[in-house]
């Protein structure tokens, strides 16, 4: 028999199990409303009972500007808000990413349209206890439903979204222990911080400072610390000083897809510990919390400055003076700078320059290889600095206000540069060519200069291209939602098929930030997690052998797809 007869008896008669020795694997796919396996209301309502009341039914955000609940006032504010991410961040299903959101329920659809939940999730426990957790993987698992998990919904990549879920979200788990002196599974001894799963970068920001610390964070303030943010590797203006946010973990207290809880440190449950410590979130456990290294807060500079194509004289000029600014950053960082700047075809703005080491007051010097680099081809730079005595005024000065103001709807690629290609002529032109290609496609570009090479208490996950890359960049188009859906979406397909595959052929051995990257991304197993892949998928057999813990680009999430309908097949 033909391969080809083959197949189309797999196809046509799913129960048969060998044809002539060749297995035929039958589709299994999890339940969604409608379908005879989803769970009944007197399920829903025993599982309401056994989380203490905590079930919340997804009622979207955005129902007030349709059908009878519209209220053309509130609807108004909506549509304002609705591209930032605060408004998201504290409700229970609502995330980010328009493409996910799919139209089924937003403020810029026509009133009389029905709201549907598409992607969102059909329910969600609102996390306070393990026993919560346990339910709620038990009762997935039972009735054969998609779980999701959501912390604050700040995803590029649709994590948190799924046809049909019962979510945990976790963003109540917010409490912040400090430790004098850390006496865990660990060589380390020193101070700590416990930051339970919904902690937000700000608050930790905040806390640590009054008592005289800083934790290695992102800059945006919505950010989960323990969720996504360091299971995905965790970058942030300490990068170049105490490396990545996975490399300070000391141990992530969770409840596996058995049920169990567990604390995993660098020798207990070890491989979970390396999984959870870069290898990306949603996955592997449950996190509820991680104690996570502090250092002591000290002086830290910054800085900002700009030029455009005005001031450089021409935009071949301008972009030369791209080129040299992006070659001569090793130096820079390599003193525990990092460099945050954007870029589009007119202008390049540097929002914030951290040196926070005691070369803050010299930050001049430090960045004396960027301006007599940009001098020697005729770019003088009016540079503006500043001195901080702690971390927190500097990102209330630098970043919070700023972020803060961005829309976060976006559609988003992301890059590692190795530093090796920017630091040869050759290599700095060819990357910035494809830089002003993508902003000519309409792609902003926002990127940070790093030595994420720093010293490390213990291995981890964390995608190895970080080590030797000098920017982390992403190539951002800020979702227009009075545009048509297809002129968007075409900006997506865009981006996958030509914007990104320019910067990886000028940029090999990259890889790419897993929680800043584009959701369609080919080959996003060596993308995202390089020569670590083999040892997580690993891992993730052994952990979640039934894949209990699906997301988007995750570990392990190739063995399912999603039908027509949204259901999740295997």
């Amino acid at each position: 028999m033909g391969w080809g007869r083959i197949f189309a008896l797999c196809a046509l008669l799913p129960l048969i199990r060998e044809a002539r020795g060749t297995p035929c694997k039958r589709t299994v796919c999890k339940n969604i409303p409608g379908d005879p396996g989803w769970p009944s209301s007197t399920d829903w309502n025993l599982l309401n009972k056994t989380v203490d009341g905590q079930l919340v039914p997804t009622i979207q955000l955005a129902s007030l500007c349709h059908g009878t609940e519209y209220d053309h006032g509130q609807c108004e504010d909506l549509k304002a808000a609705w591209p930032f991410a605060n408004v998201h961040v504290q409700k229970s299903a609502e995330f980010l990413m328009p493409y996910f959101q799919n139209q089924s329920c937003d403020p810029y659809t026509a009133q009389e349209k029905p709201c549907e939940l598409g992607n969102y999730a059909q329910y969600s426990i609102n996390v306070s206890t393990v026993s919560h957790v346990q339910a709620g993987i038990q009762f997935a698992q039972e009735k054969n439903i998609r779980l999701t998990i959501k912390n604050t919904g700040h995803d590029l990549l649709g994590k948190s979204s799924g046809k049909g879920a019962l979510s945990l979200w976790t963003h109540h788990l917010d409490t912040i222990n400090f430790i004098d002196h850390y006496n865990g599974d660990s060589e380390y001894d020193g101070p700590a911080v416990r930051l339970g799963a919904g902690v937000l970068s700000s608050d930790v920001v905040a806390a640590a400072s009054s008592r005289g610390f800083r934790v290695v964070t992102g800059t945006c303030p919505d950010v989960g610390v323990a969720g996504g943010y360091t299971s995905g590797g965790g970058h942030g203006v300490f990068t170049s000083v105490y490396g990545m946010g996975a490399d300070n973990v000391l141990e992530w207290e969770v409840v596996t897809a058995k049920g169990e809880h567990l604390i995993a440190t660098p020798t207990a449950h070890a491989d979970l510990y390396w999984a959870l410590s870069g290898g990306g979130a949603g996955t592997f456990a449950i996190v509820l919390s991680m104690v996570t290294r502090v250092y002591p807060d000290g002086v830290i500079g910054g800085a900002t400055f700009n030029f455009d194509v005005g001031s450089a004289g021409s935009a071949e000029k301008y972009w030369e003076g791209v080129a040299t600014f992006q070659s001569a950053m090793g130096p820079v960082v390599d003193a525990g700078a990092v460099i945050s700047y954007a870029l589009t075809p007119t202008a390049m703005v540097v929002f914030g320059i951290a040196v926070p080491t005691e070369n803050a007051s010299a930050i001049d010097q430090v960045l004396s290889p960027i301006t007599t680099a940009m001098a020697d081809i005729g770019i003088d730079l009016n540079i503006t600095t500043s001195i901080h005595s702690r971390y927190l005024d500097f990102y209330n000065q630098y970043f919070f206000e700023a972020v803060t103001a961005t829309p976060a709807a976006q559609i988003t690629g992301g890059r590692l540069v190795p530093r090796s290609i920017m630091e040869t002529d050759t290599g700095a032109r060819t990357v910035t060519e494809a830089f002003q290609n993508a902003t000519d496609a309409g792609f902003a570009i926002v990127c940070d200069a790093v030595n994420a090479d720093q010293a490390r208490l213990n291995r981890n996950a964390v995608l190895p291209s970080w080590r030797s890359a000098l920017l982390h960049c992403i190539f951002v188009k800020t979702w227009d939602f009075s545009m048509p859906w297809d002129e968007m979406t075409a900006y997506q397909a865009n981006l996958t098929n030509i914007v990104m595959p320019q910067i990886e052929a000028v940029t090999p051995g990259g890889g790419a930030y897993l929680n800043e990257a584009n959701f369609e991304q080919p080959d996003w197993q060596n993308v995202f997690y390089g020569e670590n892949y083999p040892r997580l998928k690993d891992i993730k057999s052994k952990v979640d052998p039934k894949g209990t813990f699906y997301a988007q680009t995750a570990v392990g999430s190739e063995l399912w797809t999603e039908d027509a309908n949204g259901r999740l097949c295997q």
